[in-house]
């Protein structure tokens, strides 16, 4: 207020109506807003949670070897599989299943060697006539990587583990799991 100003008693009752019918308006467009946020975000969340069949998480990625360019290293990829499920070997035993592979995206400077996979586990489920070639619990799949004579570090290379996990003999969609290599020189000394 400016000096001198005179307040009536009808400014000041005035006043306190108007905030308290400003804090009631305001608390029910809170409540509105609240309501149709939680109308439109709860179903949300179920989409932010796994969906039946991915069962697969990529536990590490260690890059073994003397990381320098011109040199080759090997990438080795330890994949965990969720307690009860099993995903087909990287050679099913029979065509029909979804093998196991893992796929990389060499960038320039690159390549990509034969990937060696664990030999599967012969497993017999109720229900099928023949022993299925699976990978449980965990695996290690492993991958020579040549770096060119001039490729600057770090490199970053993209990989995707195709695989279809099951529970014995009931089989869930294929998933693609992406993840990147990363081959980081070692800090000098």
């Amino acid at each position: 207020m400016a000096d001198g100003a005179v307040v009536q008693k009808s400014d000041i009752l005035n006043s306190a109506v108007v905030t308290q019918s400003s804090k009631f308006t305001l608390r029910h467009l809170m409540k509105r807003h609240l309501a149709w946020l939680m109308v439109f975000l709860v179903p949300m969340l179920g989409f932010a949670q796994k969906k039946p069949g991915e069962a697969a998480r990529i536990k590490s990625v260690a890059v073994q070897g003397a990381i320098k360019p011109g040199a080759t290293v090997t990438a080795v990829v330890k994949v965990e599989l969720e307690k009860g499920y099993h995903a087909h070997s990287h050679q099913p035993s029979e065509k029909q299943f979804v093998a196991t592979i893992l796929s990389l995206t060499a960038p320039r400077g690159v390549s990509v060697g034969p990937v060696k996979y664990p030999e599967g586990k012969s497993v017999t489920v109720n229900g099928l006539s023949k022993p299925l070639s699976v990978y449980e619990d965990e695996f290690e799949i492993s991958v020579p990587l040549t770096l060119s004579a001039n490729t600057t570090l770090p490199v970053r290379i993209p990989a995707t583990l195709s695989y279809q996990a099951c529970q014995g003999a009931v089989c869930y969609p294929p998933r693609k799991l992406r993840f990147d290599i990363a081959i980081i020189a070692a800090a000098k000394k």
